[in-house]
């Protein structure tokens, strides 16, 4: 089987992380050729994942330079026709619309999954992709959710689609376990003492992702005497909010204390580096950044939205609502002070073979029926 995954930018980020995942996985169990396009370029700092997909046998495609529209057409057709793919995979509402789009402009009747990631869990919320997705609901084989809140949306604002389905988000579990030598060469490249406890927040700087909030946690345990720093980890997705971070932390004299990271391709690294990850996010869908925490042990103190809800179940989570600064400040501190250590967690609903398991089975599906549909035309079956 040909599997094409299309993500809007090759980038650090869940849905990209979880297409790349998915490609490894089904690449190296032999599952299919496997094939990741980018319609926007592929960032920088995402350079390290694409060269190891590549080299582990996954067809890559990005273009050069941003694309109007058209453009984008034209590119996403380009790229079908070299890769011939017997599945699409469309990872998040504008990568869906254009993949759907762009077949309109060929003859085949390639199946397309769309998989919903926004961290609303309402992807269609807004009136002009809702209207282009109940336009375009036909095209789609079916549509995969992240949580059942994003399927329930779904069903509201653009009806019941052919098929319908929630696959919670999953990660290679091993590579995000612990590591005492990675703790260590880290450390020691950071200068950081083993004395100095390191706050870690992984996501793009963005309102809805609300470093500010760990940044005013960090003030509060400074003044209580701690020693501690914050380190965060994730590329500038709003480049006036991450300005008003670093004036935040000038205005509270924090500059020696707080690591502005960007993308890091190493973040199972930092995850290993840091004694509590933290988590303060006004939404999220399943988050693939959990799972990553979660997996490596760390201790964590997160918002207290209801998709973290499920990480309770696991020892050494805290949720607390990071509103309060010192609420914030005092669940992480006594964490801290708890000195547990790494957790260990059983999370083999979420490891990424028994996700991609589900994927599979799904693709086998809507291949399956596809074929069946061509056969029956073919005999004037109705």
């Amino acid at each position: 089987m040909r599997i094409m995954h299309v993500v809007l930018t090759p980038r650090h980020s869940g849905a990209e992380m979880l297409a790349a995942t998915l490609a490894e996985v089904h690449t190296s169990t032999q599952f299919g050729v496997v094939g990741v396009m980018g319609i926007n370029p592929c960032e920088d700092a995402f350079g390290p994942v694409w060269a190891k997909l590549k080299e582990q046998g996954v067809w890559c495609a990005s273009p050069d330079r941003l694309l109007g529209r058209v453009g984008r057409l034209h590119f996403i057709r380009s790229m079908l026709r070299d890769f011939l793919p017997d599945v699409i995979v469309a990872h998040s509402v504008i990568p869906a619309a254009y993949a759907r789009l762009a077949l309109k402009f060929t003859t085949s009747a390639v199946p397309v999954v769309t998989v919903m990631h926004a961290a609303t869990n309402d992807d269609y919320a807004g009136g002009l992709l809702r209207l282009s997705e109940r336009i375009l609901k036909r095209d789609a084989a079916a549509v995969v959710t992240v949580t059942e809140t994003a399927a329930n949306n779904y069903r509201l604002r653009c009806g019941v689609p052919r098929r319908l389905l929630t696959i919670p988000n999953g990660t290679d579990l091993d590579r995000f376990a612990f590591d005492e030598n990675a703790r260590r060469r880290l450390r020691a490249e950071f200068e950081v003492d083993e004395g100095v406890s390191v706050v870690l927040q992984v996501g793009r700087l963005s309102p809805v992702k609300n470093q500010a909030a760990s940044v005013l946690a960090l003030k509060d345990m400074l003044r209580a005497g701690l020693s501690v720093e914050l380190w965060l980890a994730g590329l500038t997705e709003d480049p006036s909010y991450g300005d008003a971070l670093k004036r935040l932390v000038e205005q509270h004299g924090l500059s020696g204390k707080v690591r502005f990271l960007g993308s890091r391709p190493d973040v199972a690294a930092l995850l290993c580096a840091a004694d509590v990850y933290v988590m303060p996010s006004e939404r999220e869908a399943h988050s693939v950044a959990m799972i990553e925490a979660l997996a490596n042990g760390v201790p964590i103190v997160a918002s207290t939205i209801p998709v973290f809800e499920f990480a309770l179940r696991f020892p050494g989570v805290v949720t607390v609502d990071p509103a309060s600064h010192r609420d914030y400040a005092a669940s992480i501190t006594k964490v801290l002070s708890a000195a547990h250590g790494r957790h260990q967690r059983d999370l083999t609903q979420y490891s990424i073979a028994h996700v991609a398991r589900r994927y599979a089975a799904l693709f086998d599906e809507v291949t399956s029926r596809t074929r069946f549909g061509a056969d029956t035309a073919r005999e004037g079956v109705t």
